[in-house]
């Protein structure tokens, strides 16, 4: 969990690593659920923690157009939103 891992995008320890792996499963089985008309209220708690996380290691500089960047610009959620709908706004989808 301590080695540094280098990635295109920078160099990261394992420990960090791992979560961006989850967070990334994380979203992507909130895309899926979506997709298929499936509630999209994911594991609050993991949601939540998931979100912490990226709002500390998301910037700016990982934003950008579609198939140009790691992650879209972030957007509002919805009032009301589910911690799993607020990290996929966070992180550039539309909820």
């Amino acid at each position: 969990m301590e080695k540094t891992v280098r990635l295109p995008f920078g160099e990261f320890p394992g420990a960090v690593l791992l979560g961006l792996a989850t967070m990334e499963q994380f979203t992507h089985g909130w895309d899926l659920a979506r997709a298929i008309g499936h509630h999209t209220d994911l594991d609050p708690s993991l949601a939540t923690a998931l979100l912490g996380q990226a709002r500390l290691a998301v910037s700016d500089a990982f934003r950008g157009a579609e198939g140009e960047a790691l992650f879209g610009p972030a957007r509002q959620a919805p009032a009301g939103a589910s911690e799993a709908d607020q990290l996929a706004a966070f992180l550039g989808r539309s909820v």
